[in-house]
């Protein structure tokens, strides 16, 4: 009994030993869309999915300015509503064609949506988990994979509409197989129908909506200074706020 005691003793240590010997789970792993190591593909598509966005961000101090002054350039970035409607008004003054205009609409709108197609089709699940905002959100995303083509078609074509989640719309249609010329087909017209919708708008707005750029381009150093601001104080709150919490815990 005595010569057992001293491995009892030990035996503890031993499985402490083994177990930091084992190496530690990736927190991130599981974050990850696809399966096994990531291809030049999937890192490609995870930059146009995350990284174009925080371009898109880091942009925004300018868009003020942009706004009055070069509309269809911010229109080709990002395809905004807002871009659209200030180079339709400049337009109807005479100082931009207005077939540009809806050019850079629908190529600003359209030109990133075949990357999320691409990575529903090649991630599946997987992407759709990091973008569903819970389990039952994404039960009832699963749902669509067997919807027929025509009905995930007229989906595709109103995923420019105010309040349609594009971005699910696009990752399904791709996730659910649907082919790539369809696709596009749809996704095209679609941004084609909402860039003449604002287009019109910012048109029969003429003369008054160029006075409104006018006063905002008078402005627009103290926007863009506002917005800089904004985007501190947001920041600061927040992990002003993550240290309160961890405190209370």
């Amino acid at each position: 009994m005595s010569d057992d005691r001293p491995l009892d003793e030990h035996a503890p240590d031993d499985a402490e030993e083994e177990a930091d010997a084992q190496p530690e789970e990736n927190p991130f792993s599981k974050l990850k869309p696809w399966q096994g190591k990531a291809t030049r593909t999937d890192k490609a598509l995870l930059f146009v999915i995350f990284g174009v966005p925080l371009v898109y961000l880091a942009l925004l101090p300018v868009r003020p300015w942009m706004l009055v002054n070069a509309p269809v350039l911010q229109e080709f970035i990002n395809g905004a509503k807002t871009a659209v409607v200030a180079a339709a008004a400049y337009a109807r003054i005479g100082e931009i064609p207005l077939w540009l205009v809806v050019l850079a609409g629908v190529v600003g709108m359209a030109k990133l949506d075949w990357a999320f197609w691409l990575a529903g089709r090649r991630w599946g699940d997987g992407i759709l988990r990091l973008f569903a905002q819970d389990e039952r959100q994404l039960r009832r995303i699963q749902r669509l994979k067997n919807i027929p083509d025509w009905a995930l078609f007229c989906m595709t074509l109103l995923g420019r509409c105010p309040g349609v989640p594009g971005t699910l719309v696009y990752l399904v249609a791709g996730w659910s197989r649907m082919r790539l010329w369809l696709f596009l087909t749809a996704d095209i017209l679609g941004c084609l129908v909402f860039t003449v919708i604002w287009t019109t708008l910012g048109y029969q707005l003429g003369e008054a909506a160029v006075d409104v750029l006018t006063v905002i381009d008078r402005y627009a150093l103290w926007l863009t200074l506002a917005i800089i601001v904004g985007i501190f104080v947001m920041s600061f709150y927040r992990e002003y706020r993550k240290q309160q919490k961890a405190e209370a815990d």
